[in-house]
């Protein structure tokens, strides 16, 4: 999964798998099909080392501080990545989104999870008054998914010195849209 984030899809050769798993070229293609396959694996992998982020904000109770608190994670995150190596589900959807259904399935699969604990957490809002009747918590929880990929997106392209009041600024002004 490393050497795919790292590396992205395109740029990750068969002599990088190989080194990477401890594999020869023909135990891969023989126990993984190849390549793609062992992508689809690291995806899925992903997607299991970030189920602890989903399930924390489905459970909480203060809505408003949980996104804010997910979302100044997602800040810290990108503010530490010094090898540049962002989120895994962003950078693949960047990379293959249109040039493979079965891989961009994966990656939508990443989002739709995210959306569905948002969802969640904003019903639970909802129920107890912190979040308005009138909003349309499946517009809100898209929305939150749309902000925290752009923060991921975003921060790679600022100077370092204004990385961190920038992204700031848009957790704030997103928290205020509830």
């Amino acid at each position: 999964m490393r050497t795919f984030w790292r590396n992205g899809y395109a740029a990750t050769s068969m002599n990088d798998l190989v080194e990477a798993t401890g594999l020869s070229r023909s135990t891969i293609y023989n126990s993984f099909g190849g390549k793609k396959t062992l992508f689809a694996l690291a995806l899925k992998e992903y997607r299991r080392v970030t189920t602890g982020t989903v399930a924390k904000i489905s459970r909480s109770s203060d809505v408003r501080g949980s996104l804010r608190a997910l979302l100044i994670s997602i800040v810290d995150d990108e503010l530490s990545d010094h090898e540049g190596f962002g989120c895994f589900a962003a950078n693949s959807s960047l990379e293959i989104s249109g040039r493979d259904p079965e891989l961009s399935a994966l990656v939508a699969q990443h989002f739709q999870r995210l959306e569905s604990g948002l969802l969640r957490l904003l019903r639970h809002g909802q129920k107890t008054g912190e979040i308005s009747p009138d909003q349309d918590c499946q517009i809100l929880s898209r929305y939150f998914v749309a902000v925290i990929q752009g923060i991921r997106v975003v921060s790679k392209g600022l100077p370092a010195a204004s990385r961190q009041p920038y992204l700031h600024s848009i957790v704030e002004a997103s928290i205020a849209t509830v």
